[in-house]
């Protein structure tokens, strides 16, 4: 362990000589970069830490006076942090006065002016009590959501940029969208999105980064959903080290630590660049007690400058020889024209294009594409197989009128390019069953474990991965078969798959009443999925469960009504989305 003298004296000389000065400057002296990132940096810093973030270049969120104006002397620029909200809000519970709510806003003004040096200081408040009470809300938490609202708007009246931090599970259903969204329109909604690092070490570099990256991403389309803008959204990462904080919870070697907090920021950058989120801050640099003591902070925080900008702090130097330097490991890195690379494969950008023109629909595009990238090399169509089948096909539809042909698949609004590629999707699901079949395997079943598994490794543009999961309890992604000649009428055939049979219900152990639906595997070469349905009396009527068709013979349903007898039924589908009969019920009596 390096002692605290000899770590500062190392640090200078770890810092690199070429080390950019203070770049374009908006106002208040905050770096012009995007996105801005932001610093903890109260009094409970320890000096150390505060020594490896006093640069031009950073920026540091504090109180007071003195501490701010040492972080400036040392080229730093600075924001106002307000430790302690309900101070000036109250609680959810007991709220003070509305009228007190100007005055003080006024005052923190006054005192983040004096603060940054600025007029129009960000101010960032910490933190909104109670994210997840769904409306409607209480009588008193009702006035304590307006004051927090009358206390940003007030601080943006007078010039400020107020910030409010949001932790946990945010509710903005229903009537709680509108206040989000007033939120929204004077100030930024910070969400503190922290991560136990030993689970997401545990993932490795792809799946580990990926679901940093989708926590993010969800957050953002839960508030744009809510009318926040994306310009005013913005994440606060967790570098705490306190047992039950998100944060280190105790990882070992300091080496992996170091790897995850490099892992965080370059999934905020992403998510930054991609979502047009403007602001990054961070959380954890202070000692709140001797569980939020490590030596190891003043290294991390200069690896976590290093990895936004090399420039900043050598973190490989401060973080040692076994540190994995790498600032692409598990990042999107792909080649121009590529939306998605797996092991073996890539789905091209133009690709996706062209079969967007036939789903209208980009996610459906992605996983159709995705599909036939893995498929493809599993299973040759040729050419001359291709042209045979096309011919048949106009021969048997269009009387043998190719001039007919190609007027049906220009009212369609696609190509005969993109025609012929969904024929050699059902050529090739024909091939891949015979081999499914010889090898004793359900086709469906077989080729929806190549694409998840090919999924599981992909990396795709802005994570636009093919398919669906069930994040974030799971990681992992099933990809379903998108019903491509169901939206060519010439390529649709009119057999329906098989009934499922022997469905069966069952409750999951260890689980608050969910469900596991069980069925056997269709054999159809063209099958496409299932469909799922509930009912909490027998005979119906029915709900369905699942959104599209799933590819998997086995369903969980994890939050039934309780205290219902339970029925379910199973519908396959295929390819040209022709439906099954209704399976038998499998039907469980009333939860106990």
């Amino acid at each position: 362990m390096v002692p605290a003298v000899v770590f500062l004296a190392a640090l200078a000389a770890w810092v690199a000589p070429g080390q950019k000065q203070a770049l374009a400057s908006h106002d208040c002296g905050l770096p012009h970069t995007t996105p801005l990132w932001i610093e903890f940096g109260q009094g409970s810093v320890p000096p150390e830490v505060r020594t490896v973030f006093a640069r031009p270049g950073v920026v540091l969120a504090a109180s007071g006076t003195a501490l701010p104006a040492q972080y400036r002397a040392a080229g730093a620029a600075t924001t106002y942090f307000v430790l302690n909200l309900p101070a000036f809000v109250g609680e959810p519970a007991t709220p003070n006065d509305p009228a007190s709510i100007a005055a003080g806003a006024d005052l923190l003004y006054e005192l983040a002016v004096a603060s940054t040096a600025c007029a129009s200081p960000w101010i960032a408040l910490n933190e909104l009590l109670g994210p997840g009470l769904a409306a409607p809300w209480t009588p008193n938490n009702a006035q304590y959501r307006a004051n927090v609202l009358a206390l940003i708007e007030r601080l943006a009246q007078r010039g400020a940029r107020p910030v409010l931090l949001v932790h946990g599970d945010p509710n903005v259903a229903g009537a709680a969208a509108a206040w989000w969204a007033s939120v929204g329109r004077a100030g930024t909604v910070v969400y503190e999105a922290y991560y136990n690092a030993r689970n997401i070490s545990a993932l490795g570099p792809l799946i580990g980064n990926r679901r940093v990256r989708l926590g993010m991403r969800s957050i953002v389309r839960r508030f744009v959903r809510a009318g926040v803008p994306r310009n005013r959204i913005g994440f606060m990462l967790g570098f705490h080290v306190a047992p039950g904080t998100l944060g280190r919870e105790g990882l070992q070697p300091r080496e992996e630590w170091f790897r995850l907090v490099k892992w965080q920021a370059l999934a905020a950058q992403q998510v930054a660049r991609d979502e047009g989120t403007p602001t990054v801050w961070s959380w954890g640099w202070g000692n709140f007690g001797p569980a939020s003591i490590d030596p190891d902070k003043p290294a991390a925080a200069c690896v976590y400058l290093w990895t936004r900008d090399p420039a900043l702090c050598d973190g490989p130097a401060v973080a040692g020889p076994a540190f994995d330097a790498s600032r692409t490991e598990g990042q999107i890195v792909l080649p121009s024209g590529v939306h998605c690379a797996f092991p073996g494969g890539v789905v091209r950008e133009q690709a996706v294009r062209a079969i967007q023109r036939l789903t209208g629909d980009r996610h459906k595009a992605v996983t159709a594409a995705f599909a036939r990238a893995v498929l493809e090399r599993r299973a040759r169509v040729t050419a001359a197989e291709l042209l045979r089948a096309e011919s048949q096909l106009v021969a048997r539809s269009f009387r043998g009128s190719r001039r007919a042909y190609v007027r049906a698949v220009q009212q369609r609004r696609v190509t005969v390019s993109i025609a012929r590629g969904v024929l050699a999707d059902e050529l090739r699901r024909q091939k891949l069953a015979r081999l499914a079949r010889s090898a004793g395997l359900a086709p469906l079943e077989w080729s929806s474990r190549l694409t998840a598994a090919a999924a599981d490794a992909a990396t795709c543009a802005r994570d636009d991965l093919p398919g669906y999961g069930d994040f974030p309890r799971l990681n992992t992604l099933d990809v379903d078969v998108v019903q491509l000649p169901a939206l060519l009428p010439f390529l649709r055939d009119r057999r329906p798959p098989a009934t499922p049979r022997s469905v069966t219900a069952t409750r999951e152990p260890g689980t608050r009443g969910a469900v596991l639906v069980d069925w056997s595997d269709g054999r159809e070469a063209d099958l496409a999925g299932y469909r799922v349905f509930r009912a909490t009396t027998a005979g119906g009527p029915y709900r369905l469960l699942t959104r599209t068709a799933i590819v998997r013979s086995t369903y969980r349903d994890a939050a039934p009504p309780a205290n219902a007898t339970l029925s379910y039924i199973v519908r396959a589908f295929d390819t040209s989305a022709n439906r099954s009969p209704n399976s038998a019920e499998a039907s469980l009596p009333v939860s106990p």
